[in-house]
């Protein structure tokens, strides 16, 4: 009998089922969980900031400065978003109206009835409204009620961690 590595290969030795340790679906993310507005809110955290639409714009640019934030959604009183105010709406309203525009009132300079998002909507739809409408923040609606406030920033920094993960993917499936 013949040395092991001088024989051929044997019926046992046949696999007639070639597996992978990665397919396409896993290594491009598809249908992978985190792809969605939920992700960015787990990530960010679960607050979210307000004012009412009688907030004086001189209280308003006081919380934005306090917060640290670009924008706030305008609520009612039963805490529905009926709008979003930023502070480009400011700086846009004190040029045309000059300082006495610190007196008026969120109603006054708010953007009405914001597009709005769900946390099972796909991140890439989101920012691609968001790009192609020309808008930096929108509210999340879930059951009916505000469940969080997302922007622009959030999405670009969510999508780049994808980026980064999906690199580090590549390279361990190259290297091994």
């Amino acid at each position: 009998m013949s040395p092991i590595s001088y024989r051929g290969p044997m019926e046992a030795d046949q696999r007639p089922e070639h597996t992978h340790s990665q397919t396409i679906e896993s290594n491009l993310g598809i249908g992978q969980p985190g792809l969605t507005i939920a992700a960015i809110l787990a990530n960010k955290g679960d607050d979210i900031y307000t004012v009412t639409r009688h907030t004086t714009i001189k209280e308003l640019v006081a919380e934005l400065t306090r917060l640290g934030v670009g924008a706030l959604v305008v609520v009612d009183s039963s805490i529905e978003p009926v709008g979003i105010v930023s502070e480009r709406d400011v700086i846009h309203a004190a040029d045309i109206k000059g300082p006495s525009v610190f007196e008026g009132l969120v109603e006054d300079i708010m953007t009405p009835d914001p597009k709005t998002c769900s946390p099972n909507d796909q991140i890439e739809a989101v920012a691609k409204q968001m790009a192609d409408e020309s808008f930096r923040h929108m509210p999340v609606i879930e059951a009916g009620k505000l469940s969080g406030f997302i922007s622009i920033r959030d999405v670009i920094s969510h999508r780049w961690l994808e980026i980064e993960y999906e690199n580090l993917k590549m390279k361990q499936t190259i290297v091994g």
